[in-house]
């Protein structure tokens, strides 16, 4: 009887750590909802992924990726609130290359799909 009181609380403990996790996952992938179209993202919550931007001027908002590529995108130049013009955009198997604080890099879609932009503001406002 010692034995299944002992027991029970860490299976509690599991089944909600296994609960929060799922809703934890939910909320990510809710956040990169994906949108019929770019446009319509922009449109929506003034965020969308890299991987889907179009030519123009945006800001860096966040990198929701492990600890080694977020260190990698800050040594190139990836801060929040940095100023990002996509030069090119070859689709959803190619890569895209954009223009970071004097630099170009060039990213493929697996990575820039989990880069968040928003539009840059007009007359330099944020």
């Amino acid at each position: 009887m010692e034995e299944s009181k002992s027991t029970k609380p860490s299976a509690v403990k599991s089944f909600f750590k296994r609960i929060y996790e799922y809703w934890r996952k939910r909320l990510i992938r809710s956040r990169f909802k994906k949108y019929k179209s770019f446009n319509k993202c922009i449109e929506f919550n003034g965020m969308a992924k890299l991987s889907d931007a179009i030519g123009g001027t945006y800001r860096f908002i966040a990198a929701h990726c492990d600890e080694k590529l977020g260190r990698r995108l800050l040594e190139m130049g990836f801060v929040p609130g940095e100023d990002i013009s996509i030069l090119t955009n070859t689709g959803r198997k190619g890569s895209i290359m954009v223009k970071i604080k004097g630099s170009k890099i060039v990213l493929s879609n697996k990575i820039a799909e989990n880069i968040l932009i928003k539009r840059k503001e007009r007359n330099g406002a944020k």
